[in-house]
This record gives structure tokens, C-alpha cells and sequence, in this order.
């Protein structure tokens, strides 16, 4: 998989694509990049690019791609945006679109507001969609430790906000554990840490009534146990959205270590879309 850079909506973006048939835009979750598919999801990966052409991305502010140093430019608008652009940059003017958590709720903006570009959704994982009533507590909590921990690291620096995540109950349940999420914050792009988080925890989704003119076929899959992935986003989808399957894992680590049953879903989904 060869990577390229583009500059995209004013903002220098970093691909990779691979496979063959029709295009696939895949997007990231928050805090995430493309390692976070390419090389933790890598069986997976490979077996899908048998059956389209797979484009990868770090999103606006993450990994190795540049972004605002200011939250208003991290709209579910403006990453819906990029990843519509990125498309189009390799040229197609239609793709199957999806993603996970943010990057589920990206694809659906293009869905929603660029209709004709989108071939079929793969929504894996998607946030508390909906209004803020419909959420429940875990969820709402969710949401407010990333909203806390973007303001730690803008009041007291990365090293000590990881110093004090790593005392907050919950963080991790080893030492080992606590060590490998610190490692993993320290890689953050701090556009991410500093803006991304807040001006997207910030950005309205749409209203779910205009889930219903989804036209497409669409696929969710989903887990229990997780306020900020909650099954009520995942049901809500599958609720209005015409043309919708859904699948659920029995908990949090249900696909992480039952890889080959999502990718399995993902095939015949494609299949059917062909």
C-alpha cells in the first residue's frame, strides 16, 4: 500500500489505498489514524481489499495530517467534507462509504448531505447520535471525559495529564495497561488533543427523521457495554434508515477478538452491493 499526501479543503491529508473494484473511503475514530486499520485490523483489511479498492486516511488534525488550530474547524461538516474530497482526488465521484465512531458519523454526513456521491454506508461503532435528551448517563459521561481530557492537556500539558490519568480509577485495569494508553496519547497529533475533540464533542448531528432518506443500502455493527458507542445509536440507524442490517456484539471486546465474523458481514454486505 503506497502512501501519498493531498491537500484537501485546505489542509495537507495523508492516504494510502489498496485493493481492487470499486472504491471504499474508511475513516478512523477519534484520536485514531490510519495504523489504527491498517496495522491493528490488518487480516481484516487484506481480506477486503480482495473485493475494493480501499482508501485509508488520517483525518483533519490526526496523525500525520495538518489541521485548524481552532475547534470551529472540526465540524461533522468539514470531516465530511475531506473525506468526500479524498474521493474525488482519486478519482471517483461515487464510493461505498463508512467508517468507525467518528469516522462512522462522517460517512453518514456525506450521506446525508452529498447523497449522489454514495454508493452504500458500512458504519461500524457509531457515537451517541441524535439529541442531546435521547442519551443516556453512559453515554453523556462518555462525552464529558473527552471534553476533560481535551482541557487538561490545554491547561496542564500532555505529561501531566497523563500523570493524572493514570490515577483516575477506570483509565486501565494493570500497570501494563496504564503504560501502553500513556504511550498511545503521547503519539497523539496535538491538533487532535487540543481541538478536534472539543469542536466536534460541540458539532450537532443531524436530526434522525432525515435518517429516513437514506437511500442506500447500509450496514451498523455495533457493541454493547460502551457509553460512547452506544447500541441505541447503532438501533436508531437501523430504526429509520430504510435499507438497514444490523449486528450487535455481545460486549465491549466482542469484535476485537471475533475479527473474522465482521469481516465475514462486511463481505456478504459488499456482495449484495456489488
Amino acid at each position: 500500500m503506497t502512501e501519498h499526501f493531498a491537500e484537501i479543503n485546505g489542509h495537507r491529508l495523508r492516504y494510502r489505498v489498496d485493493g481492487q473494484g470499486p472504491l471504499a473511503v474508511f475513516g478512523h475514530g477519534l484520536l485514531g489514524r490510519i495504523e489504527q486499520v491498517h496495522e491493528e485490523n490488518g487480516s481484516a483489511r487484506e481480506a477486503l481489499t480482495s473485493s475494493v479498492r480501499l482508501l485509508l486516511y488520517d483525518a483533519r488534525g490526526h496523525g500525520q495530517s495538518a489541521g485548524p488550530a481552532e475547534a470551529a474547524g472540526y465540524t461533522w461538516e468539514t470531516m465530511g467534507r475531506d473525506m468526500s474530497g479524498l474521493a474525488r482526488h482519486v478519482g471517483a465521484e461515487q464510493a461505498i462509504f463508512g467508517g468507525a465512531s467518528m469516522g462512522a458519523a462522517t460517512a453518514l454526513w456525506v450521506a446525508l448531505e452529498q447523497p449522489e456521491r454514495v454508493r452504500a454506508l458500512v458504519l461500524v461503532m457509531p457515537p451517541p447520535l441524535g439529541h442531546e435528551p435521547m442519551r443516556a448517563a453512559a453515554e453523556k459521561q462518555a462525552i464529558q471525559v473527552l471534553d476533560l481530557l481535551s482541557h487538561a492537556v490545554e491547561n496542564f500539558g500532555l505529561e501531566k495529564t497523563i500523570e493524572l490519568a493514570k490515577a483516575f480509577p477506570g483509565f486501565a485495569a494493570t500497570p501494563e495497561e496504564a503504560e501502553e494508553r500513556a504511550a498511545w496519547l503521547r503519539l497523539q497529533n496535538p491538533m487532535a488533543l487540543l481541538h478536534a475533540i472539543r469542536g466536534l464533542v460541540q458539532s450537532p448531528f443531524h436530526d434522525p427523521e432525515e435518517y429516513r432518506g437514506i437511500a442506500v443500502p447500509t450496514l451498523v455493527i455495533a457493541h454493547e457495554g460502551d457509553g460512547l458507542h452506544p447500541v441505541r445509536a447503532a438501533q436508531l440507524l437501523a430504526d429509520t434508515v430504510p435499507d438497514c442490517g444490523l449486528i450487535v456484539g455481545k460486549d465491549p471486546a466482542y469484535w476485537r477478538n471475533n475479527p473474522a465474523e465482521m469481516v465475514a458481514a462486511i463481505h456478504a454486505f459488499l456482495a449484495r452491493v456489488g
